[in-house]
C-alpha cells in the first residue's frame, strides 16, 4: 500500500491519461522515459482533461525499478510508476531514498 506525507501539491490538468502514483512530467503527461524532469507524482487517476494533485515536495511510497539503496539520489524509470537509482551523472534527480528496496517493491522516497 502506497502511503504519502505531502508538503506541497500542484494542481495538475492532465494532457493524457495519469494513473495515481504515477511520475508527472511538466507537459502535465505521465512520464515513460528514463531520468525526465519530473514536476510531481500524481495522487490520484486522471483521465484527459481532468484535474489531479501532483506531489512536489514531500515524502511518498513508490515501486522500485531495480535495486535501491537508501540515501542513493532517485530519477525517472522508463517503466510507468516507477523510480531508479541515479546514475553517476543524472540530469534530473528529482528525490532521495530513504529506504532500501529490491526491484518490484516500495521503496520510501523525499522528493525535494
Amino acid at each position: 500500500m502506497n502511503r504519502y506525507l505531502s508538503l506541497l501539491n500542484l494542481t495538475v490538468v492532465a494532457a493524457g491519461a495519469i494513473g495515481a502514483y504515477e511520475l508527472v512530467g511538466f507537459n502535465d503527461q505521465a512520464i515513460a522515459a528514463e531520468d525526465a524532469a519530473v514536476k510531481g507524482i500524481a495522487l490520484n487517476p486522471a483521465a484527459i482533461g481532468e484535474p489531479t494533485a501532483a506531489m512536489a515536495a514531500g515524502t511518498i511510497t513508490i515501486k522500485a525499478d531495480g535495486v535501491i539503496n537508501a540515501g542513493e539520489k532517485i530519477i525517472s524509470s522508463a517503466t510507468k510508476g516507477r523510480v531508479k537509482t541515479a546514475g553517476v551523472d543524472p540530469a534530473n534527480a528529482f528525490a532521495v531514498a530513504l529506504t532500501s528496496a529490491a526491484d518490484g517493491e516500495l521503496v520510501e522516497i523525499l522528493i525535494r
